[in-house]
């Protein structure tokens, strides 16, 4: 539509110039720095011996701990290079988050979370975390713990290397991996504990007795549930493994309660009437 050689745009029933239209739209988004956008393609695994110098490298730069245990460290690769790396270090019953460095062509990427997330990933127990930046860590799940609920490495570790201002940290670890380790540990405490109680039991019922079949039968049953526990243990299958060892046990407490099998009174490994 045309007007006096002018041409407008309608907007409802008004029609405004094209000019003051084009005026009027929202300035178009300008492109984040390369920097700052988020990197495709990055690769994060376990620490090989090859990656030694790349990650000493970086330790080096940013003067985090040094030290390189293959088994602990993680290393992002971008287009073949290692980019960053962290330590996830085992400290007996929990983990210390450490050594988390990233290039600085790399930063304000993702890549410093996308570490973080793979090592907490990996821990089947607490992780804690000293940090100079504990909002970076905070937003990541970690909560601030007092300095005496530290493991007691880190308690000197905070002390002798940390400066002042540093946070320490916990995270509750991958709950998947914390239920898996600790049913692995049940598993083992009940097959130990059932292994000694098929040692010490003995059938009591005489050979001659119409009971002798029965005691025999209950018996042969815990055996067959503790071998059939046994193998799914091996196999990793820790469920199947958790109720095998249990009926194996049951079998057992049930010939001690009625009488079939001998076991020394001993109301540790059985279960013995009153």
């Amino acid at each position: 539509m045309t007007d006096g050689g002018r041409a407008k745009k309608k907007v409802g029933r008004r029609a405004v110039p094209a000019a003051i239209a084009r005026a009027a739209r929202p300035a178009p988004t300008p492109p984040a720095p390369r920097h700052e956008r988020p990197l495709r393609n990055l690769w994060i695994r376990p620490a090989l011996q090859r990656d030694r110098r790349a990650v000493a490298a970086i330790v080096k730069k940013y003067r985090l701990t040094p030290g390189f245990d293959q088994k602990e460290f993680r290393v992002a690769v971008h287009r073949g290079r290692v980019v960053a790396c962290a330590r996830l270090r085992f400290l007996g019953d929990s983990y210390e988050l450490a050594s988390l460095g990233v290039k600085e062509s790399y930063r304000k990427r993702g890549v410093g979370t996308a570490m973080v997330r793979a090592c907490i990933e990996a821990a089947d127990g607490q992780v804690f975390c000293l940090t100079d930046i504990p909002a970076f860590v905070e937003r990541l799940g970690f909560c601030k713990v007092p300095p005496e609920k530290l493991p007691g490495e880190l308690v000197k570790k905070a002390r002798d290397w940390c400066p002042s201002g540093t946070a320490a940290l916990v995270h509750g670890g991958n709950p998947v991996a914390v239920t898996f380790r600790l049913l692995r540990e049940k598993c083992e405490k009940d097959m130990g504990t059932t292994h000694r109680a098929l040692d010490k039991v003995k059938i009591s019922v005489p050979r001659r007795s119409h009971y002798r079949k029965v005691a025999e039968d209950f018996l042969s049953m815990a055996k067959d549930y503790y071998s059939d526990a046994r193998h799914f243990f091996d196999r990793g299958d820790l469920v199947l493994a958790f109720a095998c060892v249990n009926y194996a046990h049951g079998w057992l407490d049930s010939g001690a309660r009625l009488g079939l099998f001998d076991v020394g009174e001993d109301d540790k490994l059985f279960t013995l009437a009153e």
